[in-house]
C-alpha cells in the first residue's frame, strides 16, 4: 500500500488500484447503512467502469498506466493522447461496460430467479438500478464527466457515414462505361453526375 492506494492487479503491466476512501463513497451510497453486500457490489460497479475505459485504451493503442477506483469514482489514466474521436471512444467505454454487466445481471435473474437473501438483494440493486443512475449521471455532458468528451461521437460517427456515402458516389459513377469519351468529357460528366446525385439526396 503506498500513500492510501493498494494496487490489486495489473493489466497489460499497468496497475489496478483501490484506494482507502472507497469504502467511504459505498457507505454514503448506501445511505449510512451496513450493507456489506453493497458496498463490495458498489466497488466492482465502479471497477467494472473504469476496466471499460482501459480496454478502450489498449484498444487505440494509447499506453495504458493506471487504472484507480476511489470513494469518489475513479479514473483511467493513459500516457499518450488520442484523437478527439479515440478519446470520445475511451469516453464511452465506461458506460458501455456498466450496460454489459446491467445485462449479464439481468440475464442471471431471468435464468436463476431474484435472490432470496438479502445480500444477494443488496448487491441486485447495486448491478441494477444504482448502475443506471450511474450510467445517467455520467451521461451528463459537463465536465469532469464522461459525457462531455462522449456525446461528440454520435456527430462524428455520421459525419463518417456521410462521407462513405460521397465516396460510395464516385465509384458508382466511375464504373460508368466511358471508352468513347475524351478525358475532359469524361471529367464534365463526373462532375455532373455527382452534382446531381448529392442534390437528389438533400431534397429526399
Amino acid at each position: 500500500m503506498s500513500r492510501g492506494w493498494w494496487t490489486v492487479l495489473r493489466l497489460r503491466g499497468a496497475p489496478i488500484r483501490l484506494h482507502w476512501s472507497l469504502p467511504l463513497g459505498a457507505l454514503v451510497w448506501s445511505g449510512f447503512s451496513f450493507a456489506p453486500a453493497f458496498w463490495l457490489a458498489f466497488a466492482l460497479l465502479i471497477l467494472v467502469h473504469e476496466l471499460g475505459h482501459a480496454l478502450l485504451v489498449l484498444r487505440y493503442g494509447l499506453g495504458l498506466s493506471e487504472v484507480a477506483v476511489h470513494g469518489a469514482g475513479g479514473y483511467c489514466r493513459h500516457e499518450r493522447a488520442g484523437s478527439r474521436y479515440e478519446e470520445s471512444a475511451v469516453a464511452w467505454g465506461g458506460v458501455l461496460a456498466q450496460l454489459a454487466l446491467y445485462v449479464v445481471v439481468q440475464l442471471l435473474v431471468l435464468a436463476l430467479g431474484r435472490p432470496s437473501s438479502i445480500h444477494g438483494a443488496q448487491a441486485l440493486y447495486v448491478l441494477t438500478s444504482t448502475n443506471l443512475w450511474l450510467i445517467a449521471l455520467n451521461l451528463i455532458p459537463i465536465e469532469p464527466l464522461d459525457g462531455a468528451k462522449a456525446w461528440p461521437l454520435i456527430g462524428m460517427l455520421l459525419s463518417r457515414r456521410r462521407r462513405r456515402t460521397v465516396a460510395d458516389e464516385l465509384r458508382d459513377i466511375t464504373r460508368v462505361p466511358t471508352s468513347s469519351e475524351s478525358p475532359d468529357e469524361r471529367t464534365d460528366r463526373l462532375v455532373r453526375e455527382l452534382i446531381a446525385r448529392t442534390t437528389q439526396s438533400k431534397n429526399r
